[in-house]
C-alpha cells in the first residue's frame, strides 16, 4: 500500500483566535525594521558611512572587533550634531535629509529614511557622541538614553557594541567571522573607489589593515588620476596600470570610469564596480551592458574588470526601492543601457596595443652565477637561435634578400607599435622588435583569425558578405540532422556568402563561398557550420547565431599554425593588426600579442 501523501503546507497552519489590532510597541517595531536595514555588520557600516558622507566628512577612522560583531566604531570629522539633535537621531523616521514628499523623487543624499540609527540601537548597545564646530563641548547619548557632556573633537562618533545581543535568534544566522570580514571589506572598497577625496584608516582587532590618504587634486574635471590610484588599492595594480579610461555623455547622463583591456579578465564578476550618483548599486541590466560591450573579446567564462560611475538626473533614479538602498529603478533604463554599452565599446575601440601579460622567472644558471631577482614579464621562454631559410627582408616599402646565416634585421619605421618582424618560432609565432628594443611575439593564427572576423562583420554590416562561385560545385556528405540544419538556414547562409542546396537526405552541394574564404576546404567548412547550427538554440536571434558562424568562417580562412611565412608576409600581418583596434585578442578572447620589454630582458640577463 503506498504511503499517504504529505499534507500541503497550508494544511499545517492551525486557525487561531487573534487578539485585537493595536500598535506595535516601539522596541518591537524597531527590531522588525532592523531586520530590513541591519542584516550584518557590513550593513551597519554602510549606513554609518552614508551618514558620515552626508555630514560632509573628509576623514574617517573605523575600529572593528571580531568583524564588527563585538564592536564597531566609526569616527568622522563631519559637521556634527547639537545635543538636542542626538535623541532625535535615535527616533524612528527622523531625518534632516528629507522634508517633503516631492523630495522623495529626487534624492540627493545617501541616507534619507531615518531608520538606520534607531534600528541599530534596537539590536545593539549604541553610543552616539557628537560636536559641532560652534559647540563649546561634545555631547553623548548612552545606550540607556542618558544625555551627558563628553570629550570629542568636531564630528561624530558612533559605537555599535554587541550587535544582535537583543535578538540572539538573528545572531545565530550570521556567517563566520571570516565571511563577515569579507563583507565589511566589500563596503570599504566601494567607499574608497567612490570617494577618492576621503582619507580612511581601519583598525581590526588592534591591527591597522587599511590606511589610505585622500587623493590630492581630485575634482570632477581631474578625476582620472585619483580613481586610477584608488583602483590600484582596491582592484589591483595590474588593473590600475592597464585600465582604459571611459568617458561618455548622452542626454541620459554621463559615464566615467575605468575598464580593463580585453587581455585582462577575471573568473567572476567580483571586480566589477558600478556606482550611480556615487552610490554603489546592483543593476543587472547595466552589468549586462558591460558584458555585451566585450562580446567576442573575452574567453568563455571570463568576466571583464570595471569601475564605472554613472551621473544621472536625480529625478531619473528611484533609490527608494529597498531599505538597504542597493537596488534602484531607472526612469530611462534603455537609454542608460546604451550609454554604458557605447561608452565601454568606445574605450575598448581606442585601446591601442595592450599586450597580454604572462609570467617568466629568471633561474640561476647551472655552474654559473645567480641571475637577478625573479622578473614578471609578458613572454614565455623561447629559444631565439633559429636559422631562417632564404627569405625576403622588409625595409619600409622595399624588399631585399637575406641568407640562412644571419638573423633578419629591419629599419622599420619607428611609429609601428608592433615593430618589424625578425622571423618565426615553430612556424607559429612571429617574433618582432620595436624601435625601443622591445621583443614582441604574435600568434599568427589567432591574430589573422580576428582580422578575418572583423572583415566579415564589416561586410555583413553593409548588407551581404561578398560571395565567389566555386569552379566546380562541391558535394558534402553529412548526417541527416546536419543536412536539415543547413537547409533550414539556407537564407541566412546566403547572407553570409555561402550558397548550397540539398542533393539527397545525407548530402548537400556547395556552389559558392565568401570571397575571403575562397581557398577554404568546402567540405570541412560546411561540416563545421552544420555542427554550429545543430547546437544553436532555435530561439536564439540572428545576431546570436551570427557571432558563432562568423567565428567558424574566420577560423577556416586564417593563417594556420606551423605555416612558414616570408618576412614580407609577417610584416604585412603586423601592419594589418595595427590598423584593427580589436586585434590584440582573437574572436575567442585569447591574446594575440605578448611583449617583453628591453628593460625586462636586461634584468633577465642580470644587466640591471
Amino acid at each position: 500500500m503506498p504511503p499517504p501523501l504529505p499534507v500541503a503546507w497550508w494544511g499545517l497552519i492551525k486557525p487561531m483566535a487573534l487578539p485585537e489590532i493595536r500598535p506595535l510597541p516601539p522596541t518591537l517595531a524597531n527590531q522588525i525594521a532592523a531586520g530590513e536595514v541591519v542584516e550584518r555588520p557590513a550593513s551597519v557600516l554602510k549606513e554609518l558611512l552614508e551618514n558620515a558622507l552626508d555630514a560632509g566628512a573628509t576623514a574617517l577612522h573605523l575600529q572593528l572587533e571580531e568583524a564588527g560583531l563585538t564592536r564597531l566604531v566609526l569616527t568622522d570629522n563631519g559637521h556634527g550634531m547639537r545635543p538636542d539633535q542626538l535623541p532625535l537621531a535615535l527616533a524612528r523616521h527622523a531625518t534632516s535629509k528629507l522634508q517633503t514628499a516631492a523630495g522623495l523623487f529626487g534624492i540627493r543624499t545617501f541616507g534619507f529614511r531615518g531608520e538606520a540609527l534607531p534600528s541599530m540601537a534596537s539590536v545593539s548597545r549604541l553610543t552616539l557622541t557628537s560636536k559641532t564646530a560652534e559647540g563649546e563641548e561634545a555631547w553623548q547619548i548612552t545606550p540607556q538614553g542618558e544625555l551627558r557632556p563628553a570629550a570629542h573633537p568636531t564630528g561624530t562618533r558612533v559605537e555599535v557594541a554587541d550587535l544582535f545581543y537583543a535578538t540572539p535568534a538573528r545572531r545565530k544566522f550570521l556567517k563566520s567571522a571570516r565571511a563577515e570580514s569579507l563583507a565589511l571589506e566589500g563596503v570599504i572598497k566601494a567607499l574608497l573607489l567612490a570617494q577618492p577625496q576621503l582619507s580612511l584608516k581601519v583598525v581590526e582587532d588592534g591591527a591597522t589593515t587599511w590606511e589610505v590618504p585622500a587623493a590630492q587634486g581630485h575634482t570632477q574635471e581631474t578625476w582620472l588620476p585619483g580613481l586610477r590610484s584608488r583602483a590600484g588599492v582596491v582592484v589591483g595594480e595590474d588593473f590600475a596600470a592597464q585600465a582604459l579610461p571611459v568617458e561618455a555623455h548622452t542626454e541620459a547622463g554621463t559615464l566615467q570610469g575605468l575598464v580593463g583591456p580585453a587581455t585582462l579578465h577575471a573568473g567572476s564578476m567580483a571586480k566589477q564596480w558600478l556606482f550611480i550618483n556615487g552610490r554603489p548599486v546592483k543593476e543587472r541590466g547595466l552589468l549586462q551592458a558591460l558584458k555585451q560591450a566585450y562580446a567576442d573579446r573575452l574567453p568563455p567564462g571570463r568576466s571583464p574588470l570595471a569601475v564605472l560611475f554613472l551621473s544621472l538626473p536625480y529625478d531619473a533614479v528611484d533609490v527608494n526601492v529597498h531599505p538597504a538602498k542597493t537596488e534602484v529603478r531607472l526612469a530611462q533604463p534603455d537609454a542608460v543601457f546604451k550609454l554604458v554599452l557605447g561608452g565601454v565599446r568606445q574605450a575598448l575601440g581606442a585601446d591601442a596595443w595592450q599586450p597580454s601579460t604572462a609570467t617568466i622567472t629568471a633561474q640561476p644558471l647551472v655552474g654559473g652565477g645567480v641571475a637577478s631577482a625573479p622578473v614578471q614579464t609578458d613572454f614565455a621562454q623561447v629559444s631565439l637561435g633559429f636559422q631562417a631559410p632564404p627569405q625576403k627582408l622588409w625595409k619600409g616599402e622595399s624588399v631585399e634578400e637575406t641568407d640562412n646565416h644571419q638573423p633578419a634585421t629591419s629599419n622599420a619605421p619607428q611609429q609601428h607599435p608592433l615593430g618589424a618582424a625578425l622571423g618565426q618560432v615553430a612556424n607559429t609565432y612571429i617574433v618582432a622588435e620595436t624601435a625601443a628594443g622591445d621583443l614582441v611575439v604574435i600568434d599568427q593564427h589567432a591574430a589573422h583569425e580576428r582580422l578575418v572576423y572583423e572583415q566579415l562583420k564589416a561586410q555583413l554590416a553593409k548588407g551581404v558578405v561578398a560571395s565567389q562561385p566555386l569552379l566546380l560545385p562541391a558535394p558534402v556528405r553529412l548526417p541527416p540532422a546536419s543536412v536539415q540544419a543547413l537547409v533550414g538556414h539556407a537564407a541566412e547562409l546566403e547572407r553570409w556568402g555561402i550558397y548550397l542546396e540539398q542533393s539527397g537526405p545525407q548530402q548537400v552541394v556547395v556552389t559558392a563561398l565568401p570571397q575571403l574564404l575562397a581557398q577554404a576546404n568546402p567540405a570541412q567548412l560546411v561540416a563545421d557550420l552544420a555542427e554550429d547550427l545543430v547546437l544553436l538554440n532555435p530561439r536564439q536571434t540572428l545576431q546570436d547565431k551570427l557571432g558563432r558562424v562568423l567565428a567558424t568562417l574566420a577560423c577556416h580562412h586564417s593563417i594556420r599554425a606551423q605555416r612558414r611565412l616570408s618576412l614580407a608576409e609577417q610584416n604585412a600581418l603586423l601592419r594589418q593588426m595595427e590598423a584593427e583596434p580589436l586585434s590584440h585578442t582573437c574572436n575567442h578572447g585569447r591574446p594575440t600579442v605578448v611583449k617583453l620589454s628591453l628593460a625586462e630582458l636586461e634584468r633577465l640577463f642580470a644587466r640591471r
